[in-house]
């Protein structure tokens, strides 16, 4: 892995499908504009070229748990995603500690 010129880190990866609908931004921030909405698909797997450090998302309705991360990547078809609209361990495989899993707590209603 290595720093591009723009501050950002080359990374050429697969990083797979989304498992949710993902904005795919101009930047790796929440405020950069929305380019296109991914939906999820098994079928359909997805290429990194590179990850920085952006806005910190947090996402609670993955099966695991709840994911943050401040990791965004750049999409080989152009545009930024959070980490978190990819698997966790996917995206920890390949960076770690960029998406955290935090199991749900289940609370009994005695």
């Amino acid at each position: 892995m290595s720093v591009s010129s723009f501050g950002d880190h080359v990374l050429q990866a697969g990083i797979g499908p989304v498992w949710r609908d993902a904005n795919i931004r101009s930047g790796p921030s929440l405020d950069s504009p929305v380019l296109r909405v991914v939906l999820p698909d098994p079928a359909v797997a997805h290429e990194v070229e590179g990850w920085s450090e952006g806005d910190e998302v947090v996402e609670d309705q993955h099966p695991d748990g709840v994911i943050t991360s401040s990791v965004w990547f750049r999409l080989a078809g152009g545009g930024w995603s959070s980490a978190v609209n990819f698997e966790p361990l996917t995206v920890n495989g390949l960076l770690a500690h960029a998406a955290t899993v935090t199991p749900h707590q289940h609370c009994d209603a005695s």
